[in-house]
């Protein structure tokens, strides 16, 4: 299976490293900034906003009971009202990005990729930093407290996409696909490690592997590539007791259900009470702060108690479409740069829902990564969207490719017609031969 999925991203991909000199040398069918533009993927966008509106919905169930009690009636919309900001502001975010042509990203790869360094370590400063259960993640911009990892692995996306697409075919070289890969990466994963973050850390260096592997690296680089990760993570896991102790509660949480498995074994509980079709709407007993983490880590447990099962596989089928449609515009793009690009941002959202929900059910071991466009939080949710603008302008600037389409359909439809009609003059003289040779 593994090899049918791989195979399936190196031929798409194929024709658009056959030249060393990347998306330059790869034909446009319209130039940037041309006017010309597709129609929008609908299918994409409803499955967003679908994924928003459940974020929007279990947000408010999850939190609103704490809120009424602790704070009275008046706050139980607290965490709801700003959610919905994120959420309209994220609008606004997809909205700007669906109309700026993706090029300019190219054009200033690294002015983007040193912003988002410059802000990774504004959160180790006295003042702008802001500590939180012992993480240095956030920093704090007037109004607006900001989470830079988002921003990060956006940005990382598109110096992958744009340095992949470049190199073409001198991806099959290891110092090429490699080690001028890692020498970019290492501080950002160095950052992120003292913040710590070891979540986001690992996410880039798959998304790094990934993108480099589709772009045309050889097996054996990736293996090395991945043995290499795998080392840094049980470094990392090794060094910091905190995250040992994640580890063991994950082998056997029922073993210290009171301490360190007191978070995954309810959440286990929590998909337990819900069953096929859930306990209904505000009826879960996480908001009675039973799960910690609810409205973020832990966000998928609250849907599995108040909507079921069937809520859940809602949820999962809405990631896979987004994955299908995000490839399909992968595959369609205009450029190597645009193909890329596309390929990165859906892997991204992608990586992260299925690490999320792995942790919610035990599959992995309890990590900080949200469920895209679901959990709390306003600045992945503004991000997520505007990446998601991103990949609706990377499927508008390839109109030529709906009008061949459309004529393709047109074309089959007057063979058919063609092939309907000589059918009928076939039966009729084959009819009028039959009565011949009957006779009178």
């Amino acid at each position: 299976m593994a090899q049918h999925i791989t195979r399936f991203f190196q031929i798409g991909a194929r024709s658009l490293r056959e030249s060393p000199k990347g998306p330059q040398s790869v034909p446009r069918p319209n130039s940037p900034g041309d006017g010309r533009r597709g129609p929008v993927d609908v299918t994409l966008l409803t499955v967003v906003g679908c994924l928003v509106s459940i974020g929007l919905v279990t947000v408010y169930s999850a939190s609103a009971f704490d809120l009424y009690f602790s704070r009275g009636p008046d706050a139980q919309f607290h965490f709801f009202h700003r959610q919905a900001q994120g959420a309209l502001l994220g609008a606004l975010a997809l909205l700007v990005a669906s109309r700026v042509d993706y090029d300019l990203y190219r054009r200033h790869v690294y002015l983007i990729l040193a912003a988002a360094f410059f802000l990774l370590c504004l959160t180790h400063v006295p003042g702008i930093g802001i500590t939180w259960n012992g993480a240095a993640r956030w920093i704090q911009l007037g109004p607006m407290r900001l989470q830079p990892a988002e921003f990060a692995k956006i940005a990382f996306v598109v110096f992958l996409a744009y340095s992949v697409s470049k190199k073409g075919q001198a991806m099959s070289r290891f110092a090429e696909a490699f080690i001028s890969h890692a020498i970019v990466l290492a501080p950002f994963v160095f950052v992120l490690l003292l913040q710590p973050d070891l979540g986001s850390a690992v996410i880039l260096c798959v998304l790094a592997g990934l993108l480099v592997f589709i772009g045309g690296a050889r097996w054996s680089f990736l293996i090395g590539f991945g043995a290499a990760g795998l080392l840094l993570v049980t470094t990392a896991i090794q060094g910091a007791s905190y995250r040992m102790d994640r580890v063991e509660a994950w082998l056997d949480p029922w073993a210290e259900a009171g301490t360190r498995g007191y978070q995954l074994v309810n959440s286990y509980v929590a998909f337990a009470q819900g069953g096929l079709t859930g306990t209904g709407f505000g009826e879960g007993s996480g908001r009675m702060g039973f799960v910690p983490e609810l409205l973020n880590d832990f966000v998928a447990a609250s849907i599995a108690e108040e909507f079921g099962l069937l809520g859940i596989v809602t949820l999962i089928v809405l990631y896979i479409v987004f994955v299908w449609r995000g490839t399909t515009i992968a595959l369609r793009a205009r450029d190597a740069f645009g193909t890329y690009l596309a390929f990165g941002l859906t892997a991204l959202i992608a990586l992260q829902a299925l690490v999320n929900l792995g942790v919610v059910t035990g599959t992995l071991p309890t990590k900080g990564l949200t469920l895209p466009f679901v959990s709390y939080g306003r600045t992945s949710l503004i991000l997520l969207l505007f990446a998601v603008g991103i990949l609706i302008n990377i499927g508008q600037a390839n109109p030529n490719l709906h009008e061949e389409r459309r004529a393709a359909r047109e074309q089959a439809r007057r063979e058919q017609a063609l092939r309907a009609k000589e059918g009928r003059v076939e039966d009729r003289r084959r009819a009028k031969r039959r009565r011949a040779a009957e006779g009178p």
